[in-house]
């Protein structure tokens, strides 16, 4: 009887974590870094976070090596940043925010592809 009891728990339990895997595979939320955000910080913080999103495209540039995917964004974001020194997108984007005080809710991360990145990269 005892034995029949812990069968039934390690079953109850096998079940409830295989019920459990579906919820496992939620997506993650990465914190988005807004205007809000960029323009309370110093301009110590915005340029390491400028450098912080540098390494990640260039580890990303680094991952897909020789042969990237068809569909990667890689090249524009490298094209369209290489005209700007970290000084100079911190300008850039100080200045986008403030002639847009209503679009403060803005990711950084928009501003510096649509404002930035996409737009120099055809101009190359």
């Amino acid at each position: 009887m005892h034995r029949k009891s812990l069968l039934r728990l390690l079953g109850g339990l096998v079940l409830t974590l295989l019920l459990a895997v579906p919820a496992l595979a939620v997506e993650y939320e990465v914190p988005v870094v807004t205007g809000e955000h960029w323009m309370k910080s110093t301009p110590q913080e915005r340029k390491a976070f400028l450098v912080g999103a540098a390494t990640i495209i260039e580890l990303e540039q680094e991952v897909q090596g020789d042969t990237p995917p068809k569909k990667t964004t890689i090249d524009v974001w490298c094209k369209g940043l290489a005209p700007y020194s970290f000084d100079q997108m911190v300008t850039a984007i100080d200045q986008w925010y403030a002639a847009n005080p209503d679009k403060v809710t803005r990711p950084v991360v928009e501003v510096m592809w649509y404002e930035l990145a996409k737009g120099k990269a055809g101009k190359s």
